[in-house]
Order: structure tokens, then sequence, then C-alpha cells
């Protein structure tokens, strides 16, 4: 039986962009599919420039930013009634930033929190991808880094929460514990949790629990139902045609028979 009140998606707030350098597509065409998918709403929000992180080829640089709002808000005007349109960031946190964020807030609408890094030193020197913890420090120390994220205010939703698991594959007593970390404090400040279906693109690994996709893991957001987490289905597209494709319609389905606190939209006026 289909679940009650529940349709197709038709909305996506985690869409990138081709200059950060591993996706394809400018705004107008991830529009004219967004359009064509019977969608109401699409939000922007590619890999934010950072100086300070060496990635070139994963993130725009600082000097694309112009062309990145540039080419949002001449699609925002030439479609202006058709569909809403909003421009963030995918940006992560770190302790010393304060400055870059309230520097990106006044060119926003919003920024999501996609935490790709730790530091152990809390250092921008010794930086791990957060697709290879591998160690119960490590992410418990990635767990530290959502936490600061949450309370400082400055995101709008929490992509992909459940990244730790890429790497760390066992969902042991470590795993349970920052995901009860995570959601408790989700649950307690009202922040957002993204189930990402770009996580369903990453093949399937062995884990203790079986052969999964690396993320979403269904314990993690069994444990975020049990919080009453506040959530919301995004494709973290890296291409126009993958908007809503055959892939992200798995995903929905997952996630809608989770029955989780959905929250459908965001509104960042």
């Amino acid at each position: 039986m289909p679940l009650p009140n529940k349709l197709k998606m038709k909305r996506n707030y985690h869409t990138h962009h081709h200059l950060c350098g591993h996706a394809t597509g400018n705004a107008e065409e991830y529009i004219k599919e967004a359009i064509k998918q019977r969608f109401d709403t699409l939000g922007f929000s590619d890999h934010a420039p950072n100086y300070r992180v060496n990635d070139f080829g994963v993130r725009m640089r600082e000097t694309d930013l112009p062309d990145y709002l540039k080419d949002i808000n001449k699609a925002k005007q030439k479609y202006a009634g058709k569909i809403k349109i909003y421009t963030g960031l995918e940006v992560e946190y770190f302790d010393d930033h304060e400055e870059y964020y309230q520097n990106l807030h006044e060119k926003l609408d919003y920024m999501i929190h996609g935490q790709h890094y730790i530091s152990m030193t809390n250092s921008m020197n010794d930086l791990i991808s957060g697709f290879a913890l591998t160690k119960p420090a490590q992410i418990l120390k990635y767990v530290e880094y959502l936490e600061k994220a949450m309370s400082s205010g400055h995101f709008a939703m929490l992509a992909h929460p459940d990244l730790y698991m890429c790497g760390y594959k066992n969902f042991d007593e470590t795993a349970k514990i920052v995901a009860h970390r995570i959601c408790k404090m989700a649950s307690e400040l009202g922040v957002i949790l993204e189930f990402n279906a770009n996580g369903y693109r990453r093949g399937i690994s062995k884990t203790p629990q079986g052969e999964l996709q690396p993320y979403p893991r269904l314990e993690f957001w069994e444990i975020a139902k049990s919080y009453n987490c506040k959530t919301i289905f995004n494709s973290d597209c890296h291409a126009p045609e993958i908007l809503y494709d055959r892939i992200v319609k798995k995903a929905e389905d997952v996630y809608l028979k989770l029955e989780l606190n959905d929250v459908g939209k965001v509104d960042f006026e």
C-alpha cells in the first residue's frame, strides 16, 4: 500500500554546478530539468570555495564564486514565476572561520553543512577526508565537528550526517554513539538532517552488517527516527540529468518507507 499524503519529489536543496570541478551543468540546465520533473523549488548548494582547503578540482576557487552567483541570479530572473530558485553553498565547519561564514551569508540565501574533512588537532594542517575515517577516535572527532556546526546556527541543514560510515563501515557501538550524539543534538536544536540520495550512487561494499551502500545507513536513520529528528530528502545531484533519475527514486522509496519526520520544504526568506 502506498504511504498516505506522500507525493513524488518536488524540490531539491542540494544541487551542484560545473564550477566545483567534479560536476556538470550550469544553473539553467539544472532548472530546465527541475521544471521538466515538475519541481516547484530548486536550491543550488555547490561546494564553497575555501583557500585553506587545498582540494581544487572538487570545489570552486574563490575567483569562481562571482561567476557562480551571476549564473544563478541570471537564471532566477529568466525563470521567475515558473520555479522558486535559491542560492546556497555546501560548506564545512572549522573553528576559526567565523568571518568566512559571515561573508558567505551576505551573498547567499542559505548554507548547508557538509563535513568532508576533519582534523584530529582542530587545525587546517592535518585534514582527513570524511570519506576515509576508519578509527573510532576519528568518527568521535567527526561528531564533534557536527555538534559545533549545529550549535553555530550558520547552516540550514546538515548534509549526509552518516557520511562517517563510508570508511568506518561497521555500525558498532562507537558508530551508534556517534549517531545518537548527532541525532540528539539535531532534535534538541531543531536542525534538519538530510537523507542523501547520492550515497546510492557509490556502490555496494562489504560491512559486518552485510553488503550495503556507504550511506545512507538505515541503522543511523532508525536512530534519527527515535529522536523524531527533522529530516529532508535531497538528491545531491552532480549532473542535470540525474536530478530525479531511477537512483534518486529508489532512495526516495527507502526514505518514505522509513516514515521519518519530513519537513517537506524550507523557506529562506
